[in-house]
């Protein structure tokens, strides 16, 4: 690995600090970064939102099958990361062309199956994807590389769960807040994620993916930098980069000395070599080599360069069996192992504890999805109509069939030529919950509100809804803001309400 040339410098940090790193290396090379990610992303959504539109899947399912693909997409951004870091930063063309690679020789299968749900998944895949190993090896190598901060991977894997799930939220609300007319409210919004409008129940779809889009390629940034920080730790990376230093400044030096020592030696091959000086030198020189056996062993006899030193103690013969006997009475503690390679410590603790947690509420959410799609079958919902009980009041209005007269829109009307259109309303409103509730079998609730009555209805699917819609918005507007309806509107509905609340159809019900 060539660490001369990385574009970051490489010193001892602290885990956050590295995941702060990681954010900075995907500002930095946003360009050929989103590049890659977005052209090789945007195809794969769009033709699994076509296909499983196509095979009339759920809203759900499609945002389901996006999530899953994540370890997918994941790799064209790791992949422009490793290299930008160590300065060459690949272009979307060449990005593109390492996708064979990256889907045949990744682990993408395991990554996508029995390991799509590891908390540490944006700390361990630069070990498949970019050391290449696989099998024994590779469990070994991701379990020494998530050792001490696997906490943080876990940690930063929960906090883009939690970006990606409030992001639409917030985008929705922003959309309210910028809606000047009213027409995207509180409400639309609430139906909107419960799935009561199924026409928009793609925008929120569609914004999670846009939060997916712009947070996950620094999710992986985050990721690849708690990974050099562990291994520059292990392997001291940062060390060896000083020796390199010093050892390429070195061999500087050596071969300037070199150029120059040849110079002079050059220099003296010319001048003249017969003086008597240089002939004593000579034979002085050869005369000290001859010596120099002799005179080293004589330094290295010296106290000071480690000569033999004999020393005697009395020691009685009995001293050595009773050592014999203590090493056969305590058997040998086994020697601690270092602690770079234990799992003991706060850190792994915490980590096992979070692993732990997140599995937890990874079955709950399971189970949770499990229960609403059971709930939400035909066979469960029809049992649930039959042991559901009419409740006797709504928002304060009795709905109870034997208060309500039998000629409904007749009495209506004749309120209505009296005068009295608050009270042909209210007796219109009671009418059709009480149709509701006991023929339709409306799961109303005591507690609830005008506006839940309209929520249910939706859900419902009749044909009546968009009546009931128009009726209950007259009534509020007539029992809360005290403004009467249009008269010929209101006798319109007393007219047509026979036909979509049939007053003997509800007390064959009862």
């Amino acid at each position: 690995m060539q660490l001369e040339r990385l574009a970051i410098v490489l010193r001892p940090r602290h885990s956050n600090e590295a995941i702060d790193l990681g954010v900075r290396i995907a500002i930095n090379w946003f360009k050929p970064l989103y590049g890659a990610w977005l052209s090789f992303t945007l195809p794969i959504i769009a033709i699994l939102w076509l296909l499983l539109s196509w095979a009339d899947a759920s809203h759900f399912t499609i945002l389901f099958t996006i999530w899953w693909m994540k370890p997918l997409y994941d790799r064209i951004a790791l992949f422009v990361i490793s290299r930008a870091v160590f300065g060459d930063a690949p272009t979307v063309a060449k990005s593109l062309r390492a996708i064979p690679t990256l889907l045949t020789k990744t682990g993408l299968f395991r990554a996508l199956t029995w390991a799509r749900f590891t908390p540490y998944r944006s700390l361990t895949m630069p070990v498949d994807v970019l050391e290449g190993i696989r099998g024994r090896s590779a469990r070994l190598r991701r379990g020494a590389i998530s050792n001490y901060i696997g906490v943080n991977a876990v940690f930063l894997t929960l906090a883009g769960f939690i970006i990606e799930q409030v992001f639409p939220i917030c985008a929705m609300a922003f959309m309210a807040m910028l809606s000047i007319d009213g027409s995207i409210s509180a409400d639309i919004i609430i139906d909107i994620l419960e799935g009561d409008i199924d026409s928009l129940y793609a925008l929120p779809v569609g914004l999670y993916i846009l939060g997916m889009l712009l947070w996950e390629p620094i999710y992986v940034a985050a990721g690849f930098s708690l990974y050099l920080k562990r291994r520059s730790d292990l392997e001291a990376w940062d060390i060896e980069l000083q020796f390199r230093k010093m050892e390429k400044k070195r061999n500087k030096t050596s071969s300037t000395l070199l150029g120059l020592a040849l110079v002079i030696f050059g220099l003296g091959l010319v001048s003249p070599m017969t003086s008597d000086a240089s002939e004593d030198n000579q034979s002085t020189r050869a005369q000290a080599i001859e010596q120099s056996p002799q005179t080293l062993k004589e330094i290295l006899q010296q106290s000071e360069y480690g000569g033999k030193i004999v020393k005697e103690h009395l020691k009685f013969n009995n001293d050595k069996e009773k050592k014999k006997d203590k090493e056969k009475e305590s058997p040998k503690k086994p020697r601690p192992k270092p602690a770079e390679y234990t799992n003991q410590g706060a850190f792994s603790g915490i980590a096992g504890v979070s692993q732990i947690i997140l599995w937890v509420g990874l079955a709950l959410i399971i189970g949770t999805i499990i229960y609403f799609i059971l709930m939400r079958l035909p066979v469960l919902e029809q049992q649930k109509k039959k042991q559901f009980k009419p409740p006797a009041e709504i928002a304060g209005l009795d709905i109870q069939p034997e208060s309500l007269p039998q000629n409904i829109a007749e009495v209506a009307l004749s309120m209505i030529r009296q005068g009295d259109s608050r009270a042909a309303l209210s007796l219109l409103f009671r009418a059709s919950l009480s149709v509701l509730a006991h023929r339709d079998r409306i799961a109303f609730h005591s507690s609830d509100t005008e506006q839940d009555c309209i929520r249910r209805i939706k859900r419902s699917h009749l044909q009546s809804a968009d009546f009931f819609i128009a009726l209950t918005q007259l009534w509020l507007a007539q029992a809360y803001a005290h403004r009467s309806p249009n008269i010929d509107k209101l006798e319109r509905l007393c007219l047509e309400w026979p036909t979509h609340f049939d007053h003997q159809s509800q007390w064959e019900a009862k």
